[in-house]
Formats: C-alpha cells, sequence, structure tokens
C-alpha cells in the first residue's frame, strides 16, 4: 500500500472543480472523495469520487486528482486514500490536519476576494517561519472561515533555496559569473531538488496551509540558483560552465511539484507536459527523460514553453513569468546590442491581449519580482536600464552607446538589480500599457524581503477618470536582508516620491496593528504573510476598495503587524 510522502495540498481551482495534489512512497490508485460541507440537517451526505494512477518521475510517485462538477462558492471536504491490485483504499492523511476546500465564486457575482500571498522561504534560517505559522492561524479560525480564510494562496517565488542544500550537503552558488573550480551545481539532479521540496513541505504548519488554501504558485531564482537569468548572457555562461542538468532538472522538479498543479485542470493538449502526464498515468512508465528531453530543448531555445497562466477569478488575475522568460542571448552576440527584456515579447503580447479582454475592470497582475520598488531604487534600476542610443545611433555615438550599455549592464548586475525598471524595453510597453487602462493595475510581489505598498500614476494630479498601479511586496515568509542592504534601503526612505520613466510613484501609509501610528519608513522588515482584501465599489464598477494586512510571528503565532488601506 502506497504510503502518503507530501500532500494533500488544495492546488488549482474553479467556480466547479478542484485539483488535488499528492505525492506516494509507492504505484498505486488515488481515490478523491469529496463531500459538500454545508448540507442541511439529516440530509444524506452525497459525495464525488474520482480515481487516478500515480505517475512516475525519477523513481517517485505523483497524483493530480482532478474533480468537476462542484458547486460555485461551496464548501467542501475531501479525503485522499491510495489502493492496490483492486484492495479498498484506506485514509492517507491523519484526523488532525483539516482537509476542506471553497471552489470560487461565479465571474459576474461581484463578491469581495481575499487573497493571501508571500515569497521567500529559506529553511535553513533561525527567523521565524511566518507560512508555518499561517497554518495555525487558519486552524484557529476555521469556524470563521467563509469570512475571513482567503479564498486562494499565491506562492510567489523562492519556495525552496535549491542553492542552500540544508542537511546534506552546501553547494556552492552560481552567480553570473560561474567560478570553474567550484563544485559543479550539475551534480543536483532531479532526486536532489526533490528532497528540497519534501522537506519544505512536510512541516505540519506548511502541510495545514497547503491543505485548505487553493495554492497557485511560480518560481524565481532560487528554485534553480540565486541569480538565475539575471542577465542576458546567464545561460550561455552556465551551460558553458556545465550547468546544464542543473538547469534542466530543476525546471523538470519545478513542474511536477509547482507547475502541474497551476494548470492541471486544463486540456493535456494545451500544453506538452501536460500531455506527457497524462500519457504516464496511462502506461506507468518513468517520464523523467522525456520531460527531460521537452525543457532541455526549452534550454536551448528550440521550443517555447508557457510557465505563465491565468486564474479565473474577479478581479481576474495573470501570473507572470518573469524569471525564465527573460529573453537569453546563446549565438554569441554582444548583449549591449540587445534591448534588455524580463519577459519575452510573446508574453507580454497575451498580457496586452488579456488586459483588453478585462478593460473594464480592475486587474491583478503576480510578477516575482516588483515593478516599482521605494523611490531612489526604483529611479536608480531605471537608470541603468535605458538605452537612449540603443538602435538610433551611429558611428562615433553608435560606439559610445555601445559603451554606455556596458557600463549599465555592469553596475546593475553588481547592485543585483533585477527588477522590471532596469530591463528598459519591457519598462516603456509596461507603461504604455498602463496608458491604455480605464481602470486600475495592482500588482502582487515578493523577492525582496521587506514588504511596502506603492502606487504609480501617468501625471502628477490624481483624478477620478485615471487609473493607478498598486505596487504590494510581501517578503519573506522566511528569510532575513543582510544588514548592510537594510541600512541601505532605510537610508532611501525619505525620498516618498518620485518621477521617472513616464510615471509618479509615491509610497502609501503603513500602520501600525490596532494604531493610527505608521511603521518606520512605511516598510516592513521581519518574514510575514498578506492578506489582501478586494471590495467591490458600488458606485464605481469595476474598481475596488483594497486593504492589505500583514500577518507576522509573536510568539509562534501569525499576529498583525502592519495594514495599509487604499480607497480607489
Amino acid at each position: 500500500m502506497g504510503d502518503l510522502c507530501v500532500g494533500p495540498f488544495v492546488r488549482a481551482i474553479r467556480p466547479d472543480g478542484v485539483a488535488i495534489w499528492t505525492e506516494w512512497s509507492h504505484a498505486c490508485e488515488v481515490t478523491l472523495t469529496v463531500t459538500e460541507a454545508d448540507q442541511n440537517a439529516g440530509q444524506e451526505p452525497s459525495s464525488l469520487v474520482t480515481h487516478v494512477r500515480t505517475v512516475l518521475v525519477g523513481g517517485r510517485y505523483y497524483a493530480l486528482s482532478q474533480l468537476t462538477g462542484l458547486q460555485p462558492a461551496t464548501w467542501y471536504t475531501y479525503q485522499v486514500a491510495a489502493s492496490e491490485q483492486q484492495k479498498e483504499p484506506e485514509p492517507a492523511v491523519a484526523e488532525t490536519t483539516i482537509q476542506c476546500f471553497r471552489t470560487l465564486d461565479l465571474p459576474d457575482a461581484q463578491n469581495t476576494l481575499r487573497l493571501a500571498y508571500g515569497s521567500c522561504r529559506k529553511l535553513s534560517g533561525i527567523e521565524p517561519d511566518a507560512l508555518s505559522a499561517f497554518g495555525s492561524w487558519l486552524t484557529a479560525s476555521v469556524e470563521q472561515r467563509e469570512s475571513v480564510w482567503p479564498h486562494i494562496l499565491l506562492l510567489i517565488g523562492d519556495q525552496i533555496y535549491a542553492d542552500d542544500f540544508t542537511g546534506r550537503r552546501k553547494q556552492k552558488r552560481f552567480h553570473n559569473q560561474p567560478d570553474p573550480e567550484a563544485e559543479p551545481v550539475a551534480t543536483q539532479s532531479f532526486e536532489d531538488f526533490a528532497l528540497m521540496y519534501q522537506e519544505a513541505w512536510t512541516d505540519q504548519g506548511v502541510r495545514q496551509v497547503f491543505a485548505v488554501l487553493p495554492t497557485y504558485m511560480i518560481f524565481d531564482d532560487h528554485e534553480i540558483s540565486n541569480g538565475w537569468n539575471t542577465s542576458s548572457m546567464w545561460r550561455a555562461n552556465a551551460l558553458q560552465h556545465g550547468f546544464e542538468r542543473a538547469l534542466v532538472d530543476g525546471l523538470v522538479a519545478y513542474w511536477v511539484y509547482q507547475g502541474w498543479g497551476n494548470i492541471g485542470m486544463n486540456a493535456p493538449d494545451e500544453h506538452d507536459l501536460l500531455t506527457i502526464m497524462q500519457q504516464a498515468a496511462r502506461d506507468d512508465q518513468d517520464v523523467l527523460e522525456d520531460l527531460r528531453a521537452c525543457i532541455r530543448k526549452v534550454i536551448y531555445q528550440e521550443q517555447a514553453l508557457k510557465w505563465h497562466y491565468t486564474i479565473p477569478t474577479m478581479p481576474p488575475l495573470f501570473v507572470a513569468d518573469v524569471r525564465s522568460d527573460r529573453p537569453a542571448i546563446l549565438d554569441g552576440r554582444d548583449p549591449a546590442n540587445v534591448a534588455p527584456r524580463i519577459m519575452s515579447m510573446e508574453q507580454m503580447e497575451e498580457l496586452r491581449a488579456w488586459m483588453k479582454e478585462h478593460a473594464e475592470v480592475t486587474t491583478l497582475l503576480v510578477s516575482s519580482v516588483p515593478a516599482i520598488l521605494p523611490s531612489l531604487i526604483s529611479f536608480a534600476e531605471y537608470i541603468m536600464g535605458m538605452r537612449p542610443l540603443h538602435g538610433n545611433a551611429v558611428g562615433s555615438l553608435q560606439r559610445f552607446g555601445h559603451m554606455l550599455a556596458g557600463m549599465q549592464q555592469k553596475v546593475a548586475l553588481r547592485m543585483s538589480f533585477d527588477h522590471w525598471p532596469v530591463f528598459g524595453a519591457t519598462w516603456r510597453e509596461l507603461v504604455k500599457l498602463f496608458a491604455t487602462r480605464t481602470r486600475d493595475i495592482i500588482i502582487l510581489s515578493g523577492d525582496v524581503h521587506f514588504s511596502y505598498a506603492i502606487q504609480a500614476r501617468r501625471t502628477l494630479f490624481p483624478s477620478r477618470r485615471r487609473p493607478t498601479i498598486y505596487q504590494l511586496v510581501a517578503s519573506p515568509f522566511k528569510n532575513e536582508l543582510e544588514q548592510r542592504d537594510k541600512r541601505l534601503i532605510s537610508g532611501t526612505a525619505w525620498m516618498k516620491r518620485a518621477i521617472y520613466g513616464g510615471l509618479y510613484t509615491s509610497i502609501l501609509p503603513m500602520r501600525q496593528e490596532k494604531s493610527t501610528k505608521r511603521v518606520p519608513h512605511d516598510m516592513l522588515f521581519q518574514n510575514v504573510v498578506a492578506l489582501v482584501t478586494l471590495s467591490p465599489q458600488t458606485h464605481k464598477k469595476g474598481q475596488y476598495a483594497i486593504r492589505q494586512v500583514y500577518l507576522g510571528v509573536k510568539n509562534g503565532k501569525s499576529e498583525e503587524v502592519g495594514s495599509t488601506d487604499i480607497h480607489t
């Protein structure tokens, strides 16, 4: 009988369906039983049941159980069980873990949407674990789940730290210029990455969070290595120094543990990796090499593979890939001659079309790295991303522009500038896209190891008829900003407003818990989970009032440590 190793995790959610992800010790048939939670007294409980075979990847067994035919905005309890050779299935999870989920509202319901989000969870640190503590917060508030629990959880980067192989061995970090003498990260295999996910996700508090909240994920750099794809030459340098296997196996592991659950309810023919998983469930063959072959083609730019996706919430949500989709130079071109981009033109075009489709409503954009940072930092990144002579100059001006671009790139790498403003081409496209909007854009990000909220407009003069970008940031779950960086960021906090790159930005007030006093610098430097509540404005169709609350850890428990209210 297969034992449950990791999970169960509630993953993709719809008004009429759900996907539950699990990892098992042996091959088995997984039975998912779902029962409506709030049936009338005396009514015989009716359940829906589905069965799937495990999928074999690298000697490990996984299942993504999908069930449709559910009612919207409804609470369900569920059980997962495993059986072999026609034996009766046995429950796989201890009764101490609450297992339930709520389906999404119908898009036209015009109800409040609650989100939880955050990023950056490094197990080796001694800091309190905000995501684990959040599990106890959910358990304590289970009776009020309809009014206080978030409808979905967004994990937006650095769910593992692949360059911090805790408990087994330390890997040397691969930066933009790999050290040929260093222990090669290519020794990291799929099994190495899988062990890291298993270690990260078997914590009881985290397991409880994933067992009840529909969870969507996207990678940032530490899923592969610190600084992954920071520059357009990163991939070429990595491949030249023997890092292919780490890149390939890291992305295979990301797919199995994170990406599959994001889009698992889509039709298999919509994604090459879904097709491979569907075939694997039928023939019981290990598909590690098939997944590797597909992703290897992506690494060498022989094939495109989408990691970005949308979620059918209201307001609607687009989860962008701003890490792996950065164009890489593999053909020897000089990077100083290439306009820096944080995502491909193809993904930007999809984002543009999606924004147009939802032109009459506030939209949510998830970007693992922030688009807008505190004023002085964001301005400095924007300056390093400018290419005023790119594509226009000739002769000596062209040579000067080439030299200037090379200097800008060196400074950006030295200062770890890795966010939207330093990628000039896509920054201009984002600002141009914003200029076409009549409704607000809310961007949710992590990465930077401190938390804040900033607004940006196209004009100095606020107007009800002009939309606003609200950049909300929550980071980390469990990590710590180095004191040097903390002093640097705090030292620049005096600059609350800035004008650059077509935007006027200003930091938003953050209030202390149960107080009108502001948090110092309007920034939090501690481990948090952020809760965002979006309430539809009855007098402004398509607009939402926004409240963000940060839950920190005090005496091992989740407690409010700061909040920001935005009235649009």
